[in-house]
């Protein structure tokens, strides 16, 4: 989709640490926790929620990120270094932001 394309160049492009795009695919627990955050927050919009604060809940648990899928997140997302990175049911965050941590 746009947005995984959109966030994908994110991290190549901000991340001075990402040499290949498939680099970020495999390895960045931020970029990886925001195209599952996009899942989830597919299924909550469609009013799954149930299954969305599950797979919300794994992800937390595997990547220890914490995106609630309630939240608005926009293209262009990069968040370096996510660990402990937690972002709420109300948050929104822009196109284009950068989140270091």
């Amino acid at each position: 989709t746009k947005a995984f394309r959109r966030d994908l160049c994110a991290a190549f492009d901000k991340d001075p640490a990402c040499s290949t795009y498939v680099q970020a695919m495999i390895h960045f627990k931020g970029f990886q926790a925001i195209q599952c955050h996009r899942v989830s927050h597919h299924l909550y919009m469609q009013g799954r929620r149930a299954l969305a604060l599950a797979l919300q809940s794994r992800v937390s648990e595997l990547f220890q990120v914490d995106i609630h899928p309630g939240a608005v997140l926009g293209e262009g997302i990069l968040i370096d270094h996510a660990t402990g990175v937690v972002i709420g049911e109300t948050a929104v965050v822009g196109n284009g932001c950068t989140l270091l941590h």
